[in-house]
Order: C-alpha cells, then structure tokens, then sequence
C-alpha cells in the first residue's frame, strides 16, 4: 500500500511539472514567433524599400533629344556653330584637359572597360559621340546619338595598356583599326588602368610612335541592341598581366544626371539612344548663347605644341559664371580652402614648387632687415666704456675685484665675473 501511494504522489507531481514546462514551451514558442513575424516584416519592408531604389529606369517615354546635350551642357562651355559639324561644343578646360583621361577613371563592369567622369558633363561627352582635336579651338566634342560605355580604341605593348578616342565620322567595324594622330594616345602600365590619376604613370607621348608601331590592336568587340563597341582588355588578361584580381562593378541607370557610385554599383544616366533633331515644334533648335565659329574646324590634328596652353579661342570668350566648381559630383569632394603660406621666414621654402624669381625679390627686403640693425650696434660701441666705469662700483664688496680692473679686458657680458675665467689669465 505504501509503495501505491508513493508512486500515486510521484506521478501527480511529475504531473505538475510536465504541465509547467508545456506552459513555458507554449511561451517561448509564442515569443519566437512573434519576434520571427516582426523579422519577417522588417526584412520584407526592406526589401520593398531596395527593389524601388535599385527599381530600373525607363527612358522610353522620356522623349530625349539633341536639345537636352543643348542645354544640359550649356553652363560649361561654348557651343558653337561650325558649317562642316555643325553644333559642336567646347568644354570650359584648360590646355591640359584630353578626353579620357582627365578628371576620371575606367572601371570594369559588365559592359568592359567604363570611363566614369568627375565632370558633370561627363555622362555626355564620353558616352556619345565622337572627339576632334584642333589647334585654335583645342578638344571639341561632337554629338552622338548612341550610348557607350567609351567610344575609344584600345592596343597592347610591352607592359602598357594604349587608349584613344575615335575621331569624328568613325564607325566601328571589326577589326578595330582607325587613324588619329599618334599623340592623341595614352599608354599606362597595366596595374594602374583602373586607378585614375594617370598623370602620375604616364610618360607623355614622346614614346608613342614606338608603342604604336610594336603594338597590338585589343580586338575585342561587344555587341548589345545591335551597338558594336570596344569594351578593351577582358578582366582575365589584366589579371594575368597584374597577378592581381581585378574590382568589378555592375552598371544602372539613373534617373539624374549626376554619376554615383556606392559599393559595387555605378548609377549613371544612360539611355541607350539620343535622338538627333532640327526643329521642334515648327521652331529650329538652337543651343543656348550658341556663336558661330570664326574659322572652320578642320580634320582631327596632333597636340604638338598645344596641349599645355589654353586654346586661344577659350580667351576670346567671356569668363563663364556658371563654370564647374569641385565639390558639384560625387567624385570630387568639397575641398578646405587652402590657407595662403607664411613666408615671414625667409628660409621657409615649399619643396613642391621651383624657386622663381620674383620668389627672390620677395626675400632680399626681409634679408636686409637685419643689416638695418648693424648700425644700431655700431652706435652703441662708444657708450660700452660707461659701463666700465660703473663696473668697480658693485665689484668693490668682493676680493676678486680689484684683479680685473686692468685696462682693456673688463668683461662686457652682464657685468658678471665667472670664476673659472681669470685663472687661465695668471
């Protein structure tokens, strides 16, 4: 009977217990579900909130034409009316500017080899149309209609990468080959193709005949809507070149014109085709504050001689007050403004820049600021002997005194009398 009623106690307690722990696994699981459903929430929001920022962009409806180059290009140079292109513009830069390669950089994206701008113009410029080169008016841009990620050719030499705009009227075939003077060419070693800054890794044109002539034509051709263009180096054979991996980026459209990149993602604005027109409405378009060209624009021309000094149609022109200030893309930041030098220190150089001569004339006044005081000195000789009269006055009270008061070697610094100096003299 004893051992029932233990075993009857036994099985109502574990009883209990079993129904306390169903009640805290019923809570818990309660808790996990809710927190798991507002999970899912947050996790869904943000989803739909990414799929509307990464939506696509349509320009379809978008009804874009030459007269959005017209005026969105407007505010950064000249466009100008020549009888043989027609309008063609002239970007507010200075003699040192060439396309594709100032103020940008390729990045690899699935469309090749990409050219991203830091000029607000650049989502044009460099995606439509074609460049020209000629000594009075410098770089010119000619519009296009159909987008590229760059309208450029591309060849290979002995550790460089070579690239060059094509010229106007070129139309890409197959094999690649185009005509344009040699010094239009840039040629980078193949580590720093995607780095920007080429300035600090080319060696200027003086090798070009030579690279041109032992090169070879980059023959890769990518085709999309029925568009051939030269995507450049794959990202294997830059790999093999560098021993290093190459950084990859995928291309969107953007609803603005102003080029972003975030992560891995490059938004720029991109449709595919721009279409070219005379008149709207009944009204001929013309571009804003368009001049007509004082001379006409020849074929493409060498740099030889020109690519350093402002083209001298760029000082014929007013200053422009709607000119490109850093800070207005995404590339640049807004710079500090630089605080001017002190050169109150006339031995305070700036190693970065070379000694000029009117750098020199700025510091022989402050070089003679001390031989103004010589004289100064000099009228203070004669009073020195006052002192020495005075001097016997205060050495009185000590012993030494009366040993250094011989004519022509009274200590002249602060009427002190080391004691270490006149032994040597005995």
């Amino acid at each position: 009977m004893l051992v029932l009623k233990f075993n009857a106690r036994l099985l109502i307690k574990m009883s209990s217990i079993i129904n306390k722990c169903k009640g805290l696994i019923t809570l818990s699981l309660l808790v996990v579900l809710c927190g798991y459903s507002s999970y899912t929430n947050a996790q869904y929001n943000y989803n739909v909130a990414l799929r509307s920022q990464n939506a696509p962009v349509n320009y379809e409806n978008a009804n874009l034409s030459f007269n959005d180059f017209y005026t969105n290009l407007a505010p950064y140079g000249q466009w100008i009316d020549d009888a043989g292109y027609g309008y063609v513009f002239s970007p507010d830069v200075d003699g040192s500017f060439r396309p594709y390669y100032t103020n940008g950089h390729w990045a690899m994206t699935e469309y090749g080899n990409t050219w991203v701008s830091d000029y607000p113009w650049g989502w044009a410029c460099f995606h439509y149309g074609r460049w020209t080169f000629d000594p009075y008016y410098g770089w010119l841009w000619i519009p296009g209609s159909t987008w590229g990620p760059a309208w450029v050719g591309w060849r290979y030499v002995d550790g460089y990468y070579g690239w060059a705009p094509f010229g106007p009227g070129y139309e890409l075939t197959s094999g690649l080959e185009f005509s344009c003077p040699n010094d239009w060419w840039v040629f980078i070693p193949p580590q720093y193709v995607h780095s920007g800054n080429y300035y600090r890794y080319w060696n200027g044109p003086k090798n070009n005949r030579e690279h041109i002539k032992n090169s070879v034509v980059v023959t890769n051709v990518y085709e999309s809507n029925h568009v051939k263009y030269a995507p450049g180096p794959r990202i294997k054979e830059v790999e093999e070149k560098t021993h290093k991996p190459v950084e990859t980026f995928h291309l969107a459209n953007s609803n603005n014109l102003n080029t972003k990149s975030h992560l891995n993602v490059i938004k720029m604005y991109r449709p595919a085709e721009i279409t070219p027109v005379s008149s709207i409405n009944g009204q001929r378009v013309i571009p804003p504050n368009v001049v007509g060209a004082p001379q006409q624009i020849g074929k493409p021309q060498s740099l030889t001689g020109h690519n350093t000094t402002t083209p001298e149609f760029r000082g014929t022109l007013p200053k422009n007050p709607n000119e490109d200030v850093p800070g207005t893309h995404f590339i640049e930041p807004q710079k500090a403004p630089v605080a001017p030098k002190n050169h109150t220190n006339p031995y305070e150089w700036d190693v970065n820049t070379p000694v000029k001569p009117e750098r020199r004339v700025e510091i022989q006044p402050q070089q003679a600021q001390p031989q103004q005081a010589q004289p100064q000195q000099i009228q203070s000789q004669p009073m020195r002997p006052q002192p020495q009269q005075s001097q016997p006055q205060p050495q009185q009270p000590r012993p030494q005194a009366p040993q250094q008061t011989q004519p022509g070697k009274q200590p002249t610094i602060n009427n002190r009398v080391p004691m270490p100096v006149p032994q040597p003299r005995r």
